[in-house]
């Protein structure tokens, strides 16, 4: 056989092995997903964004908003949405390119979430909500309440980025790591690895938890990274290129809604809380002992009774 035969065989069978895999990690996680409980969609200008609802719709509106991390969705809030839902009627997003909303090929930045929060708050809900979101999204969302202030009551802002002295730019490597992820093929093989199983639970073992998850809520996360498409990885590659690295600390200081800052005692989140303390008068800030980034899914009743104070449920 020819050399340049061998090398194309060589070749072909590269590209064919992970695009198989590809294939087949997709269908079957496709197949095991099954519609959530008191699950709605709402038809946004780029994809269809899938919610969950919970409450009586007498009742006054809460949006809760997921933070942005390999598997995340909606499910972040399962352990404190029936609290919450005796006193609101809530609503819980997928955003879009995550869990089982559609994952479109599109511009992922803290904006086009700050848009979609803003459009899925007037266009679904109608009126003016209190609102939770975590990480990234915390951010998102103090910026489209400054710029929107008639839509928002209140804000719970667990852990928010963008507070620090600097917003930190992505390094080569970085920019480098989105175009790898961003790839049809090699991309998507890189993508099921950060979520596979063993992907997300080591994930979780360094970010966000105290311990890391196993069982049901690892099945979950994997669930949620793997629903719809392949297209999950491009939020992932535009997170890994710092594109939803914003400062909002003027944001903070000037914004009209009332807020709080919860965050968890767990190195080196106090660190982060005395950043957070020094934002200044408008901002209140709180910590919820033995827990870490996400205090709602490792001390879910500690947190909602925290909350249940600031908001005066």
């Amino acid at each position: 056989m020819k050399k340049s035969t061998k090398l194309l065989l060589t070749v072909g069978a590269a590209v064919a092995t992970p695009l198989i895999i590809n294939h087949v990690v997709s269908k079957r996680a496709q197949a095991r997903v099954e519609p959530r409980e008191c699950e709605e969609v709402f038809n946004w200008e780029y994809g269809d964004i899938r919610y969950v609802t919970a409450g009586d719709v007498e009742n006054p509106p809460m949006l809760m908003v997921h933070g942005i991390y390999p598997g995340a969705a909606a499910l972040e809030y399962k352990e404190v949405m029936e609290n919450f839902a005796k006193n609101y009627r809530v609503y819980a997003i997928d955003l879009l390119g995550f869990g089982y909303s559609d994952k479109p090929n599109v511009t992922y930045s803290t904006y086009l979430y700050v848009r979609l929060i803003k459009d899925f708050v007037e266009g679904i809900i109608g009126k003016p909500v209190a609102a939770v979101a975590s990480l990234h999204s915390a951010a998102a969302l103090a910026t489209c309440a400054k710029l929107n202030p008639e839509w928002f009551t209140n804000l719970v802002l667990i852990s928010p980025t963008g507070t620090t002295d600097f917003v930190e730019m992505p390094t080569d490597a970085e920019t480098s790591a989105k175009k790898v992820f961003s790839s049809p093929i090699f991309g998507t093989s890189f993508y099921h690895a950060l979520t596979s199983m063993r992907g997300l639970a080591g994930y979780f073992r360094v970010e966000g938890l105290r311990e890391e998850p196993e069982g049901e809520d690892l099945d979950e996360l994997y669930l949620s990274a793997h629903a719809v498409s392949t297209g999950g990885k491009y939020p992932i590659a535009a997170l890994l290129a710092k594109h939803f690295n914003v400062d909002i600390k003027k944001t903070l200081d000037e914004l009209e809604t009332p807020h709080h800052i919860i965050t968890g005692s767990i190195e080196p989140n106090p660190t982060s809380f005395g950043t957070w303390r020094g934002l200044g008068t408008n901002t209140a800030t709180s910590l919820v002992d033995d827990a870490r980034l996400l205090p709602h899914v490792d001390k879910p009743e500690e947190f909602y009774d925290l909350c249940k104070e600031l908001l005066k449920i």
